[in-house]
């Protein structure tokens, strides 16, 4: 099998975090959000990515949430 390369499509778990850092600030400008509204997030931008594993995508969500949740703070 071939090694991956530089001009690949990105992975569903940096898109899907890319996508939530991108939204934080439209939806929630005024206060930080809490960690229920970045599951929230996660869950609807990972429908816009189309899985077809419903065990993959659930666990692409959690680690998603987990990767922002540290990134501001609200998680160790």
């Amino acid at each position: 099998m071939a090694k991956p390369t530089a001009t690949e499509r990105p992975k569903a778990f940096d898109t899907l975090v890319a996508i939530v850092d991108l939204v934080i600030p439209l939806r929630h400008p005024d206060r930080d959000p809490s960690l229920s509204d970045i599951a929230r997030l996660t869950s609807t931008a990972s429908r816009v990515l189309r899985f077809s594993n419903l065990d993959e995508r659930i666990e692409t969500e959690n680690r998603a949430v987990l990767q922002v949740a540290k990134k501001m703070q609200l998680v160790g």
